[in-house]
């Protein structure tokens, strides 16, 4: 008898002799999911097992390695917290070694109001679907976090719900980690659309392969950090975004990011993004490389004030004639206290350079003898066009 019978056969006695409510026995520990002799034979027993009768301590699933054909409704669990927290995880340590499928219903797994959950070395797949997500987060929810986790998404997506993890905007999620984890395929990476500021979202040391729309958006965030992810596609879709923030406020961090979109419109996008005068936003140290009809390498629109620009890399590869869309940096917002200092802007038709400085703090950027002065000023800020190619 495995332990979910155990523990459902545990309940019926309970109702038969008229306990109170709590009629499911609460785990602590560690349990086996699996077929060789495993306290659960499924995913989902565990979770119906964790649901009916909470958690006393910190539960640890070890699941044997296998591919289980199963969508995973997790909902809210009673007892969970920072000193009882929950994890998932493989039992040998390798993402590629426990595979969770299905290409029926809405999502692969659904985390609907769960909190203080770690998904650990898994593979979560939606690939063979026409649509939905490989994850989806709803409710209220804080404290998921995800490590060496690869998601695989629709590969034919053609629509916003698509997006291989995708977060609805109905109630606060905060506190949402991703690190070290593989997100293939999708319309979105990662759709995170938060209801208010979302707080404690952070993206760390992950990849990003083949999204069709976007890699990252996210919206309504709290000082999110972006860090250390490479972001690849050959995406022909307009208006295509390696990495794309609205509303995020205080001190955002996109940091140490590799976005490669060869076919793209914006590498990194920032609209109505707000800091403190005494808190900038850092955009640091990124390599971004974007080419198409209409390129922008770093993009700033609404308000957008308070932002470090410091040791980017940019690099535009353009396809068709130069248009005023075509620029390494284009602010279209208000830009306010923009501070633009030690990038590296690099046009692959000319190996030119060229940068502009106004109202902005700008200095030490780099300028080799072979830049180009073609410039161009917008009305509501600075504008840095790619040179004109040499003939």
């Amino acid at each position: 008898m495995n332990k979910l019978t155990t523990i459902f056969t545990g309940a019926l006695l309970a109702v038969n002799f008229n306990v109170n409510a709590g009629d499911c026995p609460t785990l602590s520990g560690n349990y086996l999911i699996g077929k060789s002799n495993a306290d659960f034979a499924s995913i989902s027993d565990a979770v119906k097992a964790l649901q009916c009768g909470g958690v006393t301590g910190a539960v640890n699933f070890k699941i044997e390695e296998g591919t289980y054909k199963e969508q995973v409704v997790v909902g809210t669990i009673e007892g969970a917290s920072a000193v009882n927290p929950i994890k998932f995880e493989s039992e040998r340590g390798e993402n590629m070694g426990v595979v969770i499928t299905t290409s029926t219903s809405d999502a692969t797994l659904v985390l609907n109001g769960t909190s203080w959950v770690t998904f650990e070395n898994l593979t979560i797949d939606r690939k063979d679907a026409v649509s939905g997500n490989a994850i989806k987060i709803d409710g209220n929810a804080s404290h998921l976090s995800f490590k060496s986790v690869v998601f695989d998404g629709v590969e034919t997506a053609n629509a916003r719900e698509a997006a291989t993890i995708y977060f609805t905007s109905n109630a606060p999620k905060t506190y949402m980690a991703f690190e070290d984890c593989e997100i293939n395929n999708g319309t979105v990476g990662i759709m995170k659309n938060g209801m208010s500021a979302d707080k404690g979202t952070s993206i760390i040391g992950s990849t990003f392969f083949n999204q069709s729309m976007a890699g990252i958006m996210l919206s309504n965030q709290d000082a999110p950090e972006i860090s250390n992810n490479v972001i690849s596609s050959l995406s022909n879709t307009p208006g295509f975004t390696g990495i794309g923030l609205t509303a995020a406020i205080n001190n955002t961090v996109v940091s140490n990011n590799i976005v490669n979109a060869a076919n793209g419109t914006y590498g990194i996008s920032l609209t109505n993004c707000a800091a403190q005068a005494t808190a900038l936003s850092q955009i640091v140290n990124n390599s971004v490389a974007v080419g198409g009809e209409k390129v922008v390498g770093l993009h700033l629109a609404g308000n957008t004030d308070n932002l470090s620009v410091n040791f980017n890399r940019i690099k535009l590869s353009i396809k068709g004639e130069q248009t005023a869309q075509q620029s390494y940096y284009k602010n279209e917002g208000s830009g306010n206290n923009v501070n633009l200092t030690n990038n590296i802007l690099y046009d692959l038709q000319t190996g030119g350079y060229t940068i502009i400085g106004n109202t902005y703090t700008d200095f030490f950027n780099q300028l080799p003898t072979q830049s180009n002065p073609s410039l161009t000023a917008s009305a509501n800020g600075l504008m840095i066009e790619k040179v004109s190619p040499v003939k």
